[in-house]
């Protein structure tokens, strides 16, 4: 017995420091997220002080992630909390320069004499995940953001994937609205069917129901077989009618009509057809406005508008800027070390991105591709993105101490107007601002009537 006393204490000697040694962080809570053990290799990787609570680790909520790791492994009870069996997810941690690295982070819910503790294993999977993206692994860290706008639309996105609710994305062109659909269909129960994409800006006007309803052979000059449409296509899948708000208004009724009772006929035969379909839509304008102006339907419009989802501009979630630059930067290198320069992530940081995501993809690319030393410069940027850049800051450099407004240089508003055709929501839109805070400015620096109205004519 003494013996077996003192093996024991040796033990709980040499323990922290055995602990210490390892290289997988570790981590002991309490069952409210107290932090009561925290391993070397866990305050390295996590670099936070003070190190208190679950609550304490940047990034998502890791609790949160913890219970919907558990519901997606079946392991949860009445109250979700999760149960004994070992829970994994991936946590994606924001480090300096807008960088994150990605933690695989482990639990087990452990019992002893009636008190709950929960023993936690984190890992750098960084290089790992890494890998698989370039290798065309199918495994997926989510999508990547440090943004809290961005983190409750996915959460939303959680939320009713599983239902067949009507969802409505609404952001600029190139912020990611797509990605959202694919990744909405991949996590609800109609992800093993077809996601059909619909762009509604392209459908020829005469083509309008032949291609969402399909036509017979002989309905119409050219019709030599029958032809299946976008719904029959989508049928126990999801159905995604991109860039809706281009939809003609007498095309309008015509989609109402089969999304109420989802039956419909082909071009050409009087036999209905009944589908099983979810539908998801996406725009870069506002429909409300679009209603209101009565260029779309209302009753469409609250058709399609069950679950709104607003996806920020890219300009709107900064912190996002070098995390998705150093994103793309690594995928277009294949890995190769090429690292971004100090005034290549101020000229980053400072551009108002009117392409959006989109646009940043394509940016990125062209540095890691033409610039030729190890680190990009703000030199090695394509000619025309410098000059839009010089534009913007023309306009926008200077403010007033006396008017919160930015100074907006004349010349410039009208060298910018000239530029789009004298549509404002582009000019608009390049600058990184509204319609009507452009209008204001225009109407302060006197830019009306005779005199502007080359420029005012959209």
């Amino acid at each position: 017995m003494a013996s077996l006393s003192t093996e024991l204490e040796t033990l709980c000697e040499v323990l922290p420091e055995l602990l210490d040694s390892m290289d997988a962080g570790i981590l002991l809570t309490d069952i409210q997220g107290k932090i009561e053990f925290c391993n070397a290799a866990a305050k390295i990787l996590l670099n936070t002080h003070p190190l208190e609570h679950l609550r304490s680790i940047p990034g998502g909520s890791v609790q949160k992630e913890l219970v919907r790791a558990a519901i997606a492994a079946g392991q949860e009870d009445a109250v979700s909390r999760p149960q004994t069996g070992c829970v994994r997810w991936d946590h994606l941690l924001p480090v300096a320069e807008g960088e994150h690295k990605v933690l695989q982070i482990r639990t087990r819910l452990v019992e002893r004499k009636q008190h709950k503790r929960r023993i936690f294993f984190i890992e750098d999977v960084s290089e790992l995940r890494h890998a698989e993206r370039i290798l065309g692994g199918t495994r997926s860290v989510g999508f990547i953001t440090d943004d809290p706008h961005m983190r409750d639309a996915l959460e939303l996105i959680e939320q009713v994937a599983a239902t067949d609710a009507s969802v409505i994305f609404q952001g600029e062109s190139g912020s990611g609205k797509g990605l959202m659909v694919r990744l909405l269909h991949q996590q609800s129960n109609r992800s093993k069917k077809s996601l059909v994409e619909v762009n509604c800006a392209a459908i020829p006007d005469n083509l309008f129901e032949a291609e969402f309803f399909g036509s017979v052979r002989g309905a119409f000059t050219g019709a030599v077989t029958d032809r299946i449409g976008r719904f029959a296509a989508a049928d126990g899948g999801t159905l995604f009618l991109d860039e809706v708000s281009e939809l003609p208004k007498h095309h309008q009724a015509k989609l109402l009509k089969v999304l109420e009772d989802m039956r419909y006929e082909p071009v050409g035969s009087t036999k209905t057809h009944q589908v099983d379909v979810r539908v998801v839509a996406a725009s870069n304008r506002n429909l409300k406005e679009q209603v209101e102006n009565g260029d779309f339907r209302s009753d469409l419009f609250y058709r399609l508008n069950v679950i709104p989802i607003r996806i920020p501009a890219l300009r709107e979630r900064p912190s996002d800027i070098m995390l998705l630059a150093e994103h793309f930067l690594k995928i277009t290198t294949g890995g190769h070390k090429k690292r971004l320069g100090s005034a290549a992530k101020h000229l980053l940081l400072d551009y108002p991105w009117p392409g959006n995501v989109r646009e940043l993809r394509n940016v990125m690319e062209y540095v890691a591709i033409c610039s030729a030393g190890p680190e990009i410069s703000d030199s090695d940027f394509p000619k025309d993105f410098l000059d839009r850049m010089h534009l913007g800051s023309a306009v926008t450099s200077s403010r007033s101490e006396n008017d919160p407004e930015a100074i907006y240089d004349r010349e410039s508003l009208l060298q910018l107007l000239d530029k789009h055709g004298g549509n404002r929501a582009a000019a608009a839109r390049e600058l990184g601002i509204d319609r009507v805070t452009l209008w204001r400015h225009l109407s302060r620096l006197g830019i009306s009537g005779k005199e502007g109205s080359s420029h005012l004519g959209h």
